[in-house]
């Protein structure tokens, strides 16, 4: 890789697509993991590098979209946000879906509504094609916005492509995308396939529900991004994540007494149930999951655990490769195919409120906080599977 200017910059090029007229490429600038710039580069030739530039018929490349109608929907604030040099849905897919002659619009928030209100408005009468710019929280609130009508005859369909660029990116990094150029350059020449996915519900004591896809936890993940959320750790960026733990694991009581009627019950450090088999691009805790199946894995780490061994435990998931056994000494980890009950079974008279937080697909909730009015303490989540989700049928590109 070539070296320019700052010593701290780093350029690459990027191969996209060729049509019958030239050929697309990117070159990225890099700081660091952060992409600061983006150019959008076409030639006339094929040489060099170049020569692995996939070559494409335009009309085959529109045929992808079908009729629907092509969103492309920016969650600016998403990752580590946007610049005007690193715009990549106005730099890069803009003025190649131009090229292509495709019907498109771009969508970027500018609320913290604009995602469910957009995903609200959705006309049942027409299907969707949206590539998601964003997180996996953006893509809850898109899920988490669709009217939830399952009575009505479902004709059409919303097609999601979701570009890693946000945070995590656990639904993106599972599906084995890790850059947003590759997912782009994937799809624009036909090499993905249409699949449906799972969803999931929980429903809480006061009838909150959430629609979710990739985790929900209590224990050390949740209470970890509680606190991750606080002024204190936000203004520390990716670091906050390490001092935190640090906190956690040193000065916090982490155990949690949980039950699942008829499969668990105990007291644990860590408990999740998960969708997605990655976390973030590196980080695979569950290696088992498929994001394609509709079954959920609980991942739970035992109180009895010290913290070298708990640390050991969590950590092993930079080291999991797909498929592998992680079941050890204080590690519960078993494939959930029906819909079951969480029971977080702490009494609240007697324990410190962090024994009752929850994250749902980065959604930072507290059981205290969900219970019905005049009604006795309730530490009952219901997970549901759902069959059948919106009025739309739901599909994704995948590999």
């Amino acid at each position: 890789m070539a070296k320019l200017g700052n010593a701290r910059d780093e350029y690459r090029k990027e191969p996209l697509i060729c049509t019958a007229d030239h050929c697309f490429s990117v070159e990225v600038k890099q700081q660091g993991s952060k992409t600061v710039a983006l150019t959008l580069k076409t030639s006339s030739l094929l040489s060099g590098n170049d020569k692995v530039l996939l070559k494409t018929d335009p009309q085959a490349t529109r045929n992808i979209f079908g009729d629907a109608e092509v969103i492309v929907l920016d969650s600016v604030k998403s990752g580590t946000g946007r610049s005007e040099n690193a715009d990549f849905a106005n730099i890069v897919v803009a003025p190649v879906l131009q090229d292509l002659k495709v019907d498109f619009k771009v969508v970027k928030t500018d609320s913290t509504d604009a995602i469910k209100n957009l995903a609200k408005g959705l006309s049942p009468s027409k299907d969707y094609f949206i590539m998601m710019l964003s997180g996996d929280t953006s893509i809850s609130e898109f899920f988490n916005g669709l009217p939830d009508d399952c009575k009505s005859k479902r004709a059409h369909k919303i097609t999601l492509v979701p570009f890693p660029m946000g945070t995590g990116n656990a639904w993106a990094s599972s599906l084995g995308f890790t850059s947003p150029i590759a997912l782009f350059r994937s799809m624009l020449a036909g090499q993905l396939t249409s699949r449906k996915f799972p969803l999931y519900r929980a429903v809480f004591p006061n009838d909150t529900q959430l629609v979710f896809f990739i985790i929900l936890s209590a224990a050390f993940h949740a209470n970890l991004l509680h606190l991750c959320a606080h002024p204190k750790y936000q203004k520390m960026g990716v670091e906050r994540f390490r001092v935190a733990s640090e906190k956690l694991l040193n000065d916090e009581a982490l155990s949690c007494q949980i039950c699942i009627p008829k499969v668990t019950e105990g007291s644990f450090n860590y408990f999740a149930v998960i969708n997605t088999s990655n976390l973030e691009r590196t980080y695979k805790p569950s290696p088992c999951s498929d994001v394609l199946k509709s079954e959920l894995h609980l991942l739970a780490y035992s109180s009895s655990l010290c913290t070298e061994e708990l640390v050991a435990r969590i950590m092993k998931g930079y080291q999991n490769k797909a498929g592998d056994d992680i079941n050890d000494n204080g590690v519960l980890y078993q494939r959930m195919l029906d819909d079951f009950e969480v029971h977080i079974d702490s009494d609240p008279a007697n324990s410190p409120r962090s024994k009752f937080d929850i994250c749902c697909d980065g959604h930072l909730l507290n059981l205290l906080d969900l219970q019905k009015d005049g009604k006795p303490f309730n530490n009952k989540i219901d997970i549901k599977f759902l069959k059948n989700y919106s009025s739309f049928e739901l599909e994704l590109l995948a590999p």
